[in-house]
């Protein structure tokens, strides 16, 4: 394409095309300064839209979403364990709070929203401890912990003497 000698307007519409065609450029986003996160589940974790598990305290897995907050799918629904409420028209995020207090029936509700509706919709999970030995010992549905846990992100307070 050509552009006019003085003719701005023109550049500009040109400018504006390119930059609708272009890409976006994604920066990297650094994990929280205060946690011990190894580099390649963090870039896994923040550059995937795959579901994931977030094992640690309350205090860093809102850490982890106060970094992580602007880079996620729209809309997102924050849910907690007890008052599972799931979205009618799954997308965006969902970010699951408290995965390892949800009871049976909202367990068996949640793994079959994610083998219906919810396949555009990713979903983040919390939880304070590690949920495969809920699953080995028959608390928690082995069909929904491999549903979530495609990434696992375990959140350790990163060590304040080294």
């Amino acid at each position: 394409m050509a552009i006019a000698g003085s003719d701005s307007n023109a550049a500009d519409a040109l400018h504006a095309q390119l930059a609708a065609t272009m890409p976006p450029v994604r920066r990297p986003v650094p994990p929280p300064a205060r946690l011990a996160i190894q580099a390649g589940d963090w870039n896994s974790f923040v550059g995937s839209r795959a579901n994931a598990i977030v094992v640690g305290t309350e205090e860093a897995a809102l850490g982890v979403w106060t970094v992580v907050w602007p880079s996620l799918q729209k809309p997102i629904h924050w849910v907690e364990a007890g008052r599972l409420f799931l979205p009618r028209r799954p997308a965006g995020t969902l970010i699951l709070q408290g995965a390892d207090a949800l009871s049976a029936c909202d367990q068996q509700q949640l793994l079959e929203w994610l083998e219906g509706d919810a396949r555009a919709t990713r979903i983040l999970t919390t939880t304070n401890r590690p949920l495969f030995p809920l699953v080995e010992s028959g608390n928690f549905l082995e069909g929904l912990y491999y549903r979530l846990n495609v990434i696992l992100l375990v959140l350790e307070a990163r060590d304040s003497s080294a």
